[in-house]
């Protein structure tokens, strides 16, 4: 710093002097102690060697991907690192012939996987493509490695469909290859060799009492993939859907939801993460739902009933939606003064309550258990099939079972009512099975409110 004294203490006469007799920016070495001599000599050094470790690792953390070292692509292809997928741990099916003819099996490999479109060497603009010359070129380097072909299917003057492999089981790599005679943008490439699912996670199950959530922070019962940015958190109205595909209408939960969006970390493939949160889950005591094209989990455990959904968005991106059913429910009654108790179910056409309302209706009897002077209306909706008599008697006869529910584990008549709404409340327009999904609904609502 110019004109400024180093080392000076607080109080020092004899210091402030020696600033006062030196030029601005100059420090006299000489009255120095050796040790800080040493220190401030050493200094640049330092900093010069600080700055060459965090280039380093900027440098590391921007290196594009590339393919196996053992795999040879110099002088015989290149990729596009943009287009290039490597996935620590991830699976890809490659072809293996039966018998002599054409006919194959699909195999279906696991273990580090990198997949490619391939390009010509050289400047773009002048590229040439001859998919003969790069399979012979490929094959040959590849089989001096180990590898033998297992697959061949090889059209003279069109394409080259090839697989070579090399070991045997669980420890054999996998290399396929789709090269045509000259078109430059029609080519791939994919690997897997031998690696084990190395991710590991722990979660904290949830507690008996809703925790405290935090917009910046993870949810307290789902740590982030180590090495994952949290982007934004954002809240909904409305309930989550957790429908399966082994459902038969659309499966609703929640008043409300949280969502949490992550980027990072890189090279996670969809079997990966499934499989990481689907393992971690299971252990902290969630059931795992569904885990096809997102992983739904359930938790019902100690007072508490919480929905998730995560889910994959593009290859370094996901997200994970939470709708606590308990707290939402408390949350909502109190700031709206209504709030809508999706998953509370019924047989098709009738009022007899599915035993997977039960969860539901557990979170609004600990609710009113807790506020001994709430009193509470209970409608019945439905969407707009069938006539709106019917649909009037029906819902009537639905918030009427729901009462007969709270009553009968121990809620005083006197203070719930019921009123069958029909479909004249919806939220949604009816014009989907989904939408009609949300208007068929059980809501609670506090008398003289709003």
């Amino acid at each position: 710093m110019r004109g400024a004294c180093p080392f000076m203490r607080r109080g020092s006469p004899a210091r402030r002097s020696r600033c006062r007799n030196s030029a601005p920016g100059d420090t006299d070495l000489t009255r120095l102690p050796s040790r800080v001599v040493t220190e401030v000599k050493s200094a640049p050094m330092i900093l010069q060697a600080l700055a060459i470790l965090l280039s380093a690792a900027l440098s590391a953390q921007s290196a594009p991907p590339q393919l196996p070292p053992w795999c040879p692509s110099a002088g015989i292809f290149t990729i596009n690192p943009d287009q290039l997928v490597v996935e620590d741990f991830g699976a890809d099916s490659f072809k293996v012939a039966k018998g002599k003819s054409d006919d194959y099996d699909e195999v279906d490999v696991k273990g580090r996987h990198w997949s490619t479109s391939v390009y010509p060497t050289g400047p773009s603009d002048s590229w040439k493509w001859d998919g003969e010359a790069a399979w012979t070129a490929l094959r040959a380097t590849l089989e001096k490695q180990g590898f033998t072909v297992v697959y061949l299917k090889h059209d003279p003057g069109r394409s080259v469909d090839a697989t070579l492999r090399k070991g045997a089981g669980a420890q054999a790599a996998y290399v396929e290859i789709f090269f045509t005679k000259d078109d430059a943008f029609s080519n791939s490439l994919k690997i897997v060799e031998p690696a084990a699912a190395a991710r590991t996670l722990t979660l904290t199950p949830p507690a008996a009492q809703p925790e405290a959530l935090d917009d910046s922070r993870d949810f307290p019962y789902l740590t982030a993939l180590a090495g994952a940015k949290l982007l934004n958190t954002t809240a909904e109205t409305g309930p989550l859907d957790v429908t399966t595909a082994g459902d038969k209408e659309p499966h609703l939960v929640g008043s409300g939801t949280i969502t949490k969006l992550y980027e990072g970390p890189p090279r996670v493939s969809s079997i990966d993460f499934v499989n990481t949160y689907g393992n971690a889950l299971r252990a902290a005591g969630w059931t795992v739902v569904d885990k096809t094209s997102a992983i739904v989990a359930h938790y019902s455990k100690n007072g508490r009933e919480i929905w998730i959904r995560l889910s994959q968005e593009g290859a370094d991106r996901w997200d994970v939606t939470v709708a606590d059913v308990g707290s939402g429910l408390r949350a909502r009654l109190e700031k709206d003064c209504a709030v809508a108790l999706y998953g509370v179910t019924f047989d098709f056409n009738k009022a007899t309550l599915r035993p997977d309302a039960d969860p539901v209706l557990q979170q609004v009897l600990a609710t009113l258990e807790a506020s001994p002077a709430l009193s509470v209306e209970i409608g019945g909706h439905t969407d707009n099939v069938g006539t709106k008599a019917y649909n009037e008697e029906l819902s009537q006869q639905r918030a009427d079972s729901v009462k007969a529910w709270l009553v009968a584990h121990g809620v005083a008549a006197s203070r719930l009512t019921t009123k069958g709404y029909g479909d004249s409340v919806p939220v949604v327009p009816n014009t989907s099975d989904a939408n009609r999904a949300r208007n068929r609904r059980v809501e609670l609502k506090k008398p003289n409110c709003g």
